[in-house]
């Protein structure tokens, strides 16, 4: 009986110590701006850990909302500074006299746009997951550390998305030119038109589905697999394909092989006029 009393009270104690953690020095942040939108020509945010959402509005305002915890009631967790005709949101981690560890979601910052009011959307991320929903801009720059970003209805003249650790979803999006970089995360591409598709990744697979035929698509990876599968079979197309891992698999209508070794594999379909290249250290490639 001693035994489990004893037992019982660590508990209670682990319990109650997590709870006072929990609730240490921290006390609910709510904030919310608007700005002109027709003043604005960039937006730049700067991240720490906080989730970050864009989303499109219909008001001519662009509106800026943060929900979270501070951590330090002496400072604030977010900044939003108008420097000439640039939005500047800073998300710093404060600490809480624990090292700076903290539990549960710390907070989400809200970023509500209309259409084609902002030339520039810059994004740089730490740790925190990034959503985007039917903006449209003519430049978007993403730079991610390890959150996870999925993007959805995205239209813009130029995209470009760089992650280290974290995966990138883009779906139903349009854009002019579309470049993607990642590290250990993938590359999931669904849905989406652009000319031109620059995609590289040094350990994350890359998966394109429902494409449509474009000027030049490129994809690199040094161990990752890449999967590309077009909606409608491309009319005019050079398809050139290189893997070390020896598994190529080229299925499209109207493909001629026009060369192929053990890692590689050369073609095309009707005139040639557009580029498909697909490029493997060590992962397999298959298109259809």
């Amino acid at each position: 009986m001693r035994k489990i009393i004893t037992a019982s009270l660590v508990l209670l104690a682990v319990g109650g110590l997590a709870m006072g953690c929990r609730g240490l020095g921290t006390s609910q942040y709510n904030h919310e701006v608007s700005f002109g939108a027709d003043r604005i020509d960039e937006i730049e945010v700067n991240n720490d850990s906080w989730d970050i959402e864009f989303k499109h509005s219909d008001s001519p305002s662009i509106t800026i909302a943060c929900d979270g915890k501070r951590q330090n009631n002496k400072s604030e967790p977010v900044t939003i500074d108008l420097d000439g005709n640039k939005i500047i949101v800073t998300q710093e981690d404060q600490g809480d006299g624990m090292g700076g560890f903290t539990f549960g979601k710390k907070g989400t910052i809200t970023l509500s746009i209309p259409d084609h009011e902002v030339d520039t959307i810059t994004l740089n991320n730490d740790a925190g997951d990034i959503q985007l929903q039917d903006v449209a801009a003519p430049r978007v720059v993403l730079t991610n550390h390890s959150g996870s970003a999925d993007l959805e209805g995205l239209s813009a003249d130029h995209g470009e998305f760089t992650s280290i650790d974290g995966d990138i979803q883009l779906t139903n999006s349009s854009l002019n030119e579309l470049t993607v970089t990642t590290g250990s995360g993938g590359s999931y591409i669904t849905n989406v038109t652009s000319p031109e598709m620059i995609i590289a990744s040094n350990d994350g697979e890359v998966s394109i589905k429902a494409a449509e035929e474009g000027r030049l698509l490129r994809v690199e990876t040094e161990s990752g697999d890449i999967a590309v599968s077009y909606t409608t079979p491309p009319a005019s197309l050079k398809l050139t394909a290189n893997s070390g891992s020896s598994d190529i698999r080229a299925r499209l209508d109207g493909f001629k092989e026009t060369r192929r070794t053990e890692q590689s594999v050369e073609g095309t379909i009707g005139d040639a006029s557009n580029t498909l290249e697909l490029v493997s250290q060590d992962g397999t490639i298959s298109v259809k």
